[in-house]
């Protein structure tokens, strides 16, 4: 079975997860859809659960276009990862979870927005397209654990370590295993060499998501979807939404949501500045 050692300077791009074994055919992708100070034990304990059970990577996703396109990356910088398992609680404010479903099963437009993603802005800017095409040709198979936002059965086997590590053990096995629906087994290392690539810069610019003629109450809506969706009442107001139509009736500024402050929110900080501006 053939095994490769990953690019030099593997992985390229830093983040929220833990390295293991280098020749293991899986990664682990744990959706946060909380801000940084309160992620939540369990999601901790499974990214631990994944590199104990023997995942090349296990971290965590947050955003649907930075922090995918440093996922792609990683995983194109190491041939010998065919599999990904995602679980977690997908974010209601980013869907980085569908945003990575959709890449896998759809590629990006000419503009590089992916496919069929219902999130803000899926947008991958920062890396080529050979690399999306390679990051979706490597990736063989995304074991979909992803629990619906706000679930709280910590049974469900999204939110269950001991699925998590069995997902990822299945995917060492030398002959085909079954797992929750799917068929598993290690497939060995994508046959060409690694790809090493980092992100040189970040969105700036992100494009719009506003149609002409949406009515102060509809952008609202829009506006929610830039949110980070956490609910966190720092700005006063008791959910995103709320804050998100004072927004539209420019009762209230960007600059009174803190959470907005936190790098992994600056595309949707950038995006929401361009919406105002150009209501």
């Amino acid at each position: 079975m053939l095994k490769v050692k990953p690019a030099e300077g593997y992985p390229p791009e830093e983040g929220r997860y833990l390295r293991g074994n280098d020749f293991s055919p899986v990664a682990v992708c744990v959706i946060l859809a909380t801000f940084e100070s309160s992620i939540p034990p369990e999601l901790n304990e499974m990214v631990v659960a994944g590199v104990d059970a023997g995942a090349a990577i296990s971290g965590m996703l947050q955003t649907e276009n930075i922090g995918l396109e440093k996922i792609v990356c990683n995983v194109v910088a190491n041939p010998n990862i065919r599999y990904l398992v995602l679980c977690g609680r997908e974010s209601p404010g980013h869907l980085p979870g569908e945003s990575l479903l959709a890449l896998k099963q759809n590629g990006v437009d000419d503009k590089k927005q992916i496919i069929g993603s219902e999130a803000p802005t899926p947008y991958l800017h920062n890396i080529p397209i050979e690399v999306i095409d390679r990051f979706r040709s490597q990736v063989v198979c995304i074991i979909n654990l992803l629990c619906q936002p706000g679930e709280r059965d910590k049974s469900q086997p999204g939110l269950d370590s001991k699925t998590i590590e069995k997902a990822v053990s299945s995917c060492f096995q030398e002959e085909p295993v079954p797992f929750m629906g799917y068929t598993l087994h290690d497939i060995g290392a994508y046959p060409e060499p690694p790809v090493f690539h980092q992100i040189a810069s970040k969105l700036t610019q992100p494009p719009s998501v506003t149609q002409p003629g949406k009515t102060t109450f509809n952008m609202g809506f829009v506006l929610n979807r830039l949110l980070p969706g956490t609910n966190c009442k720092k700005c006063g107001k008791t959910t995103c939404l709320a804050f998100a139509f004072d927004l539209a009736k420019k009762k209230m500024t960007v600059e009174d949501c803190p959470v907005l402050d936190q790098p992994e929110f600056a595309v949707g900080r950038v995006a929401l500045a361009k919406l105002l501006e150009e209501q």
